[in-house]
């Protein structure tokens, strides 16, 4: 994940510099933080659920997608799985990675969109992104031999919804920091 983020820093930040000086607009430092940690995090996101894996062995670099291939269409199986894993097996890694895992993965979409980008200031806009990222995500594991799961749409999009909430909790000065300045 870090070697995508690290390869994809230089050029969002060319991206930005060129549609500052192209736009003509001011902004500000957190604004641009916050857009390089946005696109930053898309990045590592989509480095572990849809890129390949980048392995090296015997100095030779490999790409590899999944070993297996698990579609999972039956909602709300994810409830099932975790309380027989912590109850019958005392188990609880199926409720870190699965449950609280793609819940919390999605909270930063939820969060950054709406402080970056005040068109997603409505919850149905910014929770309806975080459902269609998740949606893309899940479409694209199809052909990769990698686990699709029904699940995974409502938990991440729950996680959307809970980072649109922390953002409405946030202080508007802070907010206000985040917002673009137009120049003169």
């Amino acid at each position: 994940m870090s070697f995508y983020m690290v390869l994809i820093l230089p050029v969002i930040i060319v991206v930005r510099v060129v549609q500052i000086i192209k736009a003509k607009k001011k902004t500000t430092v957190p604004r641009e933080l916050g857009i390089i940690v946005f696109f930053m995090f898309l990045t590592g996101l989509l480095s572990q659920t849809i890129l390949p894996e980048l392995s090296v062995q015997e100095g030779v670099i490999e790409l590899t997608n999944g070993d297996h291939q698990a579609i999972n269409v039956e909602p709300f199986r994810v409830l099932t799985e975790t309380y027989n894993a912590i109850r019958y097996l005392d188990l609880w890694q199926p409720f870190f990675i699965n449950f609280v895992g793609n819940i919390v993965m999605f909270i930063p979409i939820g969060f950054l969109l709406p402080l970056l980008w005040k068109k997603f200031n409505r919850a149905w806009r910014t929770i309806g992104i975080g459902f269609l990222i998740s949606f893309f995500i899940e479409l694209l594991q199809l052909p990769q031999m990698r686990s699709s799961d029904v699940d995974d749409l409502w938990l991440n999009t729950l996680g959307a919804c809970i980072g649109y909430l922390l953002y409405k909790k946030i202080p508007n000065n802070f907010k206000e920091s985040f917002n673009r300045k137009q120049s003169g």
